[in-house]
């Protein structure tokens, strides 16, 4: 028989073709047909999942790489990938077979896409660097295999590209691990003496804070010194104006006074010139009074000595005449007997020459003595 009833699952595409045309197509149809003019595909919607390792990745520094790896994708275009790949369905236990098959080719195609996409970007990169570098060839790997044309002409999508390890051969991760472990060791090393120089510069901050300290509190005491002396140099400085001002005015009140006295003193000279000059001028007048007066007096006196001398002329002019002796006598009349014997004895020393021997006793001595004091 000829006419046979299909049902499908949800997540199968089906296509029907009659006689070489597109006659119905959807996500699980139902219907009865004509197995012997009608044909159909059945295209799965559920994603698939290829897995891949490879082994013969060479690095910049020709290092073989081990790199697994696992990529989802799905398929977009039914009907191209229908066309590309046998989804023929006749009956389901050949269809399973058909399926497997075209899995596998969809995932070979897909794996040698991502096979040379991790080709490109660990050639270019040293082994190290790729052994660390798994999540930037996950990223790498999506996009360039979710912008490549081929995906998209075989109808499908990539949904996730994982990276799953990035590893060396054995003797390269031998020769890798005992330089990490040298580098460990260092690094390990290093935190040592990192750790003592940060004990060693800790302690040399705590000690540089309590230095700080000190000098902090050496200036506040030194501010406080100075302010203390600044105080007392004000203090001091107000004293020595007030004894400066105290001092001029001192100074000034000893120069008034010595003005005053000075003035005093010129007014004292002052009059004391004036009486000086009073009494010099009194003086004065009165020597040239006195002077008046003995000049009044010498010419009296020199007239009554002119007077006395023309009188005395005159007498003598009249004595002239008369005789030595008479004159004598007469002058020797008045006189006492001291004088007599005076006069005696200059007369005996004028006659010297005309006396031979001349003896006067003692006792006549006496006796004209004697008679001269009883007169």
């Amino acid at each position: 028989m000829g006419l046979k009833h299909y049902k499908f699952q949800p997540n199968e595409y089906v296509l029907v073709m009659k006689n070489g045309k597109m006659v119905n197509q959807g996500l699980g149809l139902s219907f009865f047909c004509n197995t012997l003019s009608t044909s159909m595909s059945v295209v799965p919607t559920v994603s698939f999942d290829t897995s891949f390792a490879f082994d013969d990745i060479m690095t910049s520094d020709f290092q073989r790489i081990n790199v697994q790896g696992d990529i989802s994708y799905i398929i977009r275009d039914y009907e191209k990938v229908a066309g590309m790949i046998d989804f023929s369905y006749t009956d389901p236990t050949a269809y399973m077979g058909k399926k497997n098959e075209a899995k596998q080719v969809m995932g070979k195609r897909i794996t040698n896409l991502a096979k040379t996409s991790i080709s490109k970007y660990i050639n270019e990169k040293d082994v190290k660097t790729v052994i660390q570098s798994q999540e930037q060839l996950a990223s790498f790997l999506t996009e360039e295999i979710t912008t490549n044309k081929a995906i998209e002409e075989f109808g499908l999508d990539v949904v996730t590209v994982s990276i799953l390890a990035v590893s060396p051969q054995p003797e390269t991760k031998k020769a890798l691990e005992a330089a990490t472990r040298e580098e460990i060791l260092q690094q390990q090393d290093d935190a040592i003496y990192k750790r003592r120089n940060a004990a060693i510069e800790q302690e040399r901050i705590v000690k540089e804070n309590e230095l700080n300290t000190e000098i902090k509190v050496a200036e506040k005491e030194r501010e406080k010194q100075e302010k203390a002396i600044a105080a007392q140099m004000s203090i001091q400085e107000k004293s020595a104006q007030a004894n400066m001002q105290k001092l001029n005015d001192d100074t000034k009140y000893k120069e008034e006074k010595l003005r005053a006295e000075e003035a005093y003193k010129l007014s004292s000279w002052t009059m004391c010139k004036e009486s000086d000059d009073a009494r010099h001028a009194t003086s004065m007048a009165r020597n040239k009074y006195a002077l008046e007066e003995t000049e009044l007096e010498n010419k009296s006196i020199k007239a009554k000595a002119d007077a006395q001398a023309y009188a005395n002329e005159a007498i003598l002019k009249a004595f002239s005449s008369v005789d030595k002796e008479i004159l004598l006598a007469i002058l020797l009349s008045g006189m006492d007997s001291k004088t007599l014997i005076a006069k005696a004895f200059n007369s005996l020393a004028e006659n010297a020459g005309k006396i031979g021997n001349l003896n006067i006793s003692p006792d006549l001595l006496e006796a004209l003595t004697n008679a001269s004091e009883a007169e």
